[in-house]
């Protein structure tokens, strides 16, 4: 019973992790297609997610300690003999029903096919395919698995450490095509998202103090996931041999760079938004104009959270470097001031719009 139980907590904390930290970014994308967010879109996309962590948590886990570990003979055979399992569900009843009902043949098999049932709902209700995609895209992922298990994760293990059954595949395959056609019952309707045109061709929306906060988020996230990636890559090049990263490059520029990429560069392109304003589908324009030059709309940024941001990692740097601690507490207090006075200000332009003359407007209008 254990081993049927732990691999769902596993995808539950996955799925959990992962979504808090890549869930603004599925937000982020969900509002640039379609131009809104909808929750059951969302609901949807997240368990999503907690599926494919249960799929490979069911099909992968647990990993072996070492590359040889299964290098044994007799061990993780392939089962290359289609409806193999028939022969053991004969000897199983040979012996008397009870014994049919509780063998683990049985219940292996029809575990086979419920893992696979909701990929194929979802291939339907999520994906808005039908039975066909769903069936096709259920052999595909279980063709993909037994391939994966049979290779040792292609090559990663010495040996198989799991056993690649064509059964397996059928039963997937028969899952998913169940999935397909009891999706059309009307108890998965809320999976399907509303149907709506793309963001680019709805109408403009005014852009409210939510979205402008929104738009914040999703910049901030970027940085953020910007840091992350990197720091990352020079992780990975440092355990393959790369000298490691200096303290500098890690903490000051690298974050640095991250917000003149996110904020401050992405202003002085076409559109005069950062990258997360142009994906809640706003931009910076002048008060009584719809386009501003480059320098008004830096201004505009620097005035604003990516000035910010960036004076942060400034003043981080001369922190570390001589006693000019009242720079961090002069930008915290600017945030502050700049937060209060864009909640009360009856325009929602804030201290960076009036000082610069400026505005948001939604990026449809021309």
């Amino acid at each position: 019973m254990q081993t049927m139980f732990w691999p769902a907590t596993i995808a539950m904390l996955g799925g959990v992790l992962f979504l808090g930290a890549a869930g603004i970014f599925l937000l982020a994308i969900q509002y640039h297609r379609h131009g809104r967010l909808s929750w059951r879109r969302t609901l949807t996309t997240g368990a999503a997610v907690i599926y494919g962590f249960g799929l490979f948590s069911y099909t992968m886990l647990p990993l072996p300690d070492t590359r040889n570990a299964f290098c044994r003979p007799g061990v993780a055979v392939p089962q290359l003999q289609p409806l193999n399992f028939l022969n053991d569900f004969a000897l199983s009843y040979e012996l008397g029903m009870r014994h049919f009902l509780t063998s683990f043949t049985l219940w292996q098999v029809l575990f086979n096919v419920i893992l696979f049932m909701p990929l194929g709902i979802l291939a339907v209700r999520w994906l808005r395919g039908n039975v066909f995609l769903g069936t096709l895209i259920g052999l595909t992922a279980s063709l993909a698995i037994e391939l994966t298990q049979y290779t040792g994760i292609w090559g990663l293990y010495t040996c198989a450490y799991r056993v690649a059954d064509v059964d397996d595949l059928l039963m997937n395959t028969f899952g998913a095509l169940l999935g397909s056609i009891v999706a059309y019952l009307p108890i998965f309707a809320w999976l399907t998202g509303p149907r709506e045109q793309s963001a680019l061709k709805a109408g403009p929306r005014k852009v409210t103090r939510l979205r402008r906060f929104m738009a914040n988020g999703f910049d901030i996230a970027f940085a953020l996931g910007l840091v992350m990636l990197t720091t990352f890559v020079l992780e990975i090049t440092e355990k393959l041999g790369a000298p490691p990263a200096s303290y500098d490059l890690t903490q000051r520029w690298i974050p640095t760079i991250s917000v003149l990429l996110v904020f401050l560069l992405p202003t002085l392109m076409p559109g005069r938004a950062s990258l997360g304003q142009r994906c809640a589908w706003i931009r910076v324009a002048g008060k009584d104009t719809l386009q501003v030059p480059a320098w008004q709309g830096l201004v505009r940024s620097i005035l604003g959270l990516g000035g910010i941001s960036f004076a942060f990692q400034i003043a981080d740097s001369i922190w570390a470097a001589s006693p000019w601690a009242w720079l961090s507490a002069l930008v915290f207090g600017y945030l502050i001031l700049s937060s209060i006075f864009l909640l009360c200000d009856p325009t929602g332009r804030g201290i960076a719009g009036r000082l610069t003359g400026t505005r948001f407007v939604d990026r449809r209008i021309h």
